[in-house]
């Protein structure tokens, strides 16, 4: 695979956890920071987006607010990214919520992949003991 090394930092509960795609640091509640990933990692791990595009909210000028519905689908680098990634040294892999759901729609298990769970909205520090699926 060419999209760079997956991040992995080892939190004070002794929990090992990845970053499968962010371009951001996570800071977690027990001040432990896992890197971003690298540009040319995030990018080659997006999803492709498949939109269907409605008039929404009426402007009050005339026209409408467009309402997008989005569908994401898995690609392949995507899928050697998330095989690579169940079978790397650590406990948990972070991924943003739009891959486990297509994990799921694809019938993929979701082995070590979780979402974050926000601890602080403020901060946006992290839990460290839950992770949503």
């Amino acid at each position: 695979m060419t999209s760079g090394i997956m991040p992995v930092v080892t939190l004070q509960n002794g929990l090992q956890v990845g970053n499968f795609s962010s371009p951001h640091p996570f800071l977690f509640v027990d001040g432990t920071s896992l890197e971003a990933c690298s540009d040319e990692r995030a990018r080659a791990l997006m999803l492709h987006a498949e939109e269907v595009t409605t008039n929404g909210v009426a402007l009050p000028g005339g026209g409408h607010v467009q309402d997008i519905d989005l569908e994401f689908r898995l690609s392949e680098e995507v899928r050697v990214a998330l095989e690579e990634a169940q079978a790397a040294d650590c406990d948990v892999v972070l991924v943003p919520f739009p891959v486990i759901r297509a994990m799921k729609e694809a019938g993929m298990e979701i082995g070590k992949c979780r979402v974050i769970r926000v601890a602080d909205r403020v901060t946006k520090a992290i839990f460290t003991d839950r992770f949503c699926v």
